[in-house]
């Protein structure tokens, strides 16, 4: 009896659990049934590794000039070095340079302009080279240039002797507002130093054009071009040169003689500065530096008698 009661048990359980498997596999197919058919997986593009491949050198090149560049810079330099400065200004402005080089145009612009005394023209067209390369050496250069030619052309304005009845208001729409002569001086020693201080940083033979652009010329033209047109070949030098006769001006008779030195140095001959500094080491009464100062005008002066004899003449006085 127990036995048939167990395998009823059996039976029942083996029931159940069919027809749990029948209710599971029927809500299944239902589902199947109900959802949208799935779309058979499209191929991939046959141009599919061109398209998951990284840009090739040639894509990554500046776009080819359609016209010859080279030919028009050089024809630019040419009147420039040649002090066609009407001719080169018009040449200049006609030719769209790259990107990367832009800005040796503006400062051939910018050199010229100066050259025919057109100060606000050669304003802009420093400050838009400035805005190109903040750190360009020969930028600086021709800043520094300007400025002077600023403080050639401006007044000293006296302080007032007495009391003061209106206020002067100055409103700056430039980087420079018009400003007494010694203060455009200050600015020109400002970016002289600068441009003594960036020079290291200049690439003279970086070419001016791609070597891809077509051209009939030998070869494109480069930074040094540039720079022997408008004579700021050797700028660090003649900036200090420059910047010796300022200090001299100021009475800065150490900071002169070193930039003195500096442009001797660097190939450029200081003709009358150091006779100039002797003779105010020499007011001074600093004889042994007068010495040295005419000493040093010897070597540079066409005539090297007369600053012997003053040299000889401030040795004696320093020994007395």
């Amino acid at each position: 009896m127990h036995q048939e009661v167990e395998l009823l048990k059996w039976m029942l359980l083996l029931a159940l659990a069919g027809a749990l498997t029948l209710a599971f596999a029927t809500g299944i197919a239902e589902a199947n049934e109900l959802r949208p058919p799935m779309d058979e997986p499209a191929l991939l593009p046959g141009n599919i590794a061109e398209l998951a491949s990284p840009m090739s050198a040639e894509q990554t090149k500046p776009p080819v000039a359609e016209e010859d560049v080279s030919m028009k810079v050089w024809q630019a330099i040419d009147a420039q070095y040649h002090e066609d400065f009407d001719t080169a200004i018009v040449l200049w402005e006609a030719i769209q340079m790259p990107c990367e080089t832009e800005v040796w145009k503006h400062v051939a612009l910018g050199q010229a302009y100066l050259a025919t005394d057109e100060v606000e023209n050669a304003t802009a067209a420093l400050a838009m080279a400035e805005k190109l390369e903040p750190e360009n050496p020969v930028v600086h250069y021709f800043v520094g240039v300007l400025r002077l030619q600023q403080a050639y052309l401006a007044d000293e304005w006296n302080d007032a002797e007495g009391p003061r009845t209106t206020v002067l208001v100055a409103y700056p729409p430039h980087d420079v507002v018009p400003n007494t002569q010694s203060m455009y001086r200050l600015k020109a020693m400002m970016e002289l130093e600068d441009a003594i201080k960036f020079a290291p940083q200049l690439h003279l033979y970086k070419s001016l054009v791609p070597d891809a652009w077509p051209t009939e010329a030998a070869m494109a033209p480069t930074v040094h071009d540039v720079l022997l047109a408008t004579r700021a070949n050797n700028c660090a030098a003649k900036a200090h040169n420059m910047l010796g006769d300022l200090y001299l001006q100021r009475g800065s008779l150490e900071q002169a003689e070193q930039h003195m030195d500096a442009a001797v140095a660097g190939g450029l001959s200081v003709v009358y500065g150091y006779s100039e500094l002797a003779e105010e080491y020499e007011n001074a009464g600093r004889h042994s530096d007068a010495m040295r100062a005419y000493l040093k005008a010897t070597q540079e002066e066409p005539s090297k008698i007369a600053p012997l004899r003053k040299a000889w003449k401030n040795l004696w006085d320093s020994v007395l």
